[in-house]
């Protein structure tokens, strides 16, 4: 079965290879973000859809309220008025470790075509799959009521694949490049009185590149009964990089791995 839908990216064409690149190269410089639609086939989609609810029972549920987590200038200049500032994250989230290992969704993730493709695109030398075994391929599912709150990311950049929209919300916001936007930017982002907000446009199957340590960003409240599901693949520029208990133990409520059901 054949994951990447070769239709629109006919990856092994150079030429057209090489068109597909410089397109999301110029998405990254210009907005923060590129977006593949449709990459994957949709058999393979399909076949993804029902491997991640398959797993669904056993993800961890994670209801919180959260910082925005300045990065950049703006941590420097956010008062305390704005630090105190928190926006609810709500969904369940799957850990590495319980999905199939020759499932499509690992297939994917670590597939030399993909990793290719992310690399050039996001213009850095080397690109590894990540060696901790709770979090390098993650699945989140959000319900009525799911949101994840305005953030910036720790990561230099994001790769998502979503697996299926929510009947309504759950739309991805971001405001690119307002990590040295003053104080006030940030509280009118927060308060969704912004014009530097805007919406990306994401459909089941596309695959997303995000350069989320500049952008604010969020996940609006999902409504309807079909829940909104999203692949979160993690790389890194070095290989072997493990993420701290912290980071874990927040995400996934353990440390340790458990046996894939």
């Amino acid at each position: 079965m054949s994951i990447v839908n070769a239709a629109l990216y006919p990856l092994s064409d150079p030429d057209r290879r090489a068109a597909i690149v410089e397109k999301a190269t110029r998405q990254l410089g210009e907005d923060g973000a590129a977006a593949f639609p449709d990459f994957i086939a949709p058999d393979a989609l399909a076949v993804m859809v029902a491997e991640a609810t398959s797993k669904f029972p056993l993800a961890y549920r994670r209801d919180q309220r959260l910082g925005f987590n300045p990065q950049g200038p703006i941590a420097e200049t956010a008062d305390e008025e704005l630090r105190s500032r928190t926006t609810p994250y709500s969904m369940w989230i799957l850990g590495s470790d319980l999905l199939d290992t020759d499932g499509a969704l690992r297939r994917f993730y670590e597939s030399e075509e993909l990793m290719s493709l992310i690399r050039d695109a996001l213009g850095v030398d080397s690109l590894h799959t990540i060696a901790d075994p709770l979090i390098n391929i993650n699945v989140t599912f959000m319900g009525v009521g799911d949101q994840q709150g305005w953030h910036f990311d720790d990561n230099d950049f994001v790769v998502s694949l979503l697996l299926q929209e929510a009947e309504t919300g759950g739309a991805f916001e971001y405001a690119p490049a307002v990590d040295d936007a003053s104080p006030e930017e940030i509280h009118r982002i927060l308060d969704g009185a912004s014009p530097k907000a805007r919406i990306q446009k994401v459909e089941a199957g596309t695959l997303l590149l995000f350069r989320g340590r500049r952008a604010l960003h969020r996940v609006t409240e999902v409504a309807g009964d079909t829940q909104r599901i999203i692949a979160l693949l993690s790389y890194h520029k070095e290989p072997g990089f493990v993420y701290a208990d912290t980071v874990k133990q927040n995400g996934l409520g353990r440390t340790e791995p458990l046996a894939a059901a």
